[in-house]
């Protein structure tokens, strides 16, 4: 008996193409292909294209943002809470799919309200996290903004950061914060 495939593996096979191909090659055709399954198998799982398309956004911004931000938040200092949300964070890095759903945001309503919601949390729990450096509103606001643009920024480098040289410079750019709040005379 065969087995059949979950919805896991058409996310999968999805991140894949658009990976591969960007958003114009995210099509049942290329997904039933890949994997080797009907268009009646697609229509099991999915309404139709933009319901796949919703619910593969959805994954994304589960994976890569509220599993990230909610075990950073399980943390209670700025160091601990930094040095989770920078172990999570690499686990989960894929710059090639943020870079992708970047691109498609740009293109489409569906895929940009959700890039806008992604960022906003992501920018929201930096927001958090900072505050417990500083309780100045303009600073926060300041430091969350450049650690997330240093955060896509590095995606969007080709090539990309390896690990070691992305924490170099983050543990780098977190002492910058850290000596503008308190400057050593």
């Amino acid at each position: 008996m065969k087995k059949k495939t979950d919805k896991t593996a058409w996310f999968d096979e999805g991140f894949k193409l658009l990976k591969a191909a960007g958003a114009a090659g995210l099509t049942i055709e290329n997904l039933t292909r890949a994997l080797g399954k009907t268009k009646g198998a697609f229509y099991h799982h999915f309404k139709n294209r933009n319901d796949y398309s919703r619910q593969l956004l959805e994954q994304w911004e589960e994976k890569q943002t509220g599993d990230i931000i909610r075990d950073s938040q399980a943390q209670k200092t700025l160091e601990t809470i930094n040095d989770a949300l920078v172990t999570l964070s690499e686990k989960a890095m894929d710059p090639e799919t943020e870079v992708a759903i970047r691109a498609w945001a740009l293109r489409d309503p569906l895929a940009r309200k959700f890039q806008e919601r992604i960022d906003t949390r992501r920018v929201d729990f930096l927001k958090n996290m900072f505050s417990l450096m500083t309780q100045d509103r303009d600073q926060v606001e300041f430091f969350s903004l450049i650690r997330y643009c240093f955060y896509i920024g590095s995606h969007q480098i080709i090539p990309t950061m390896n690990e070691h040289h992305y924490k170099q410079n983050l543990t780098a750019l977190m002492k910058m914060f850290e000596h503008y709040i308190h400057p050593k005379k």
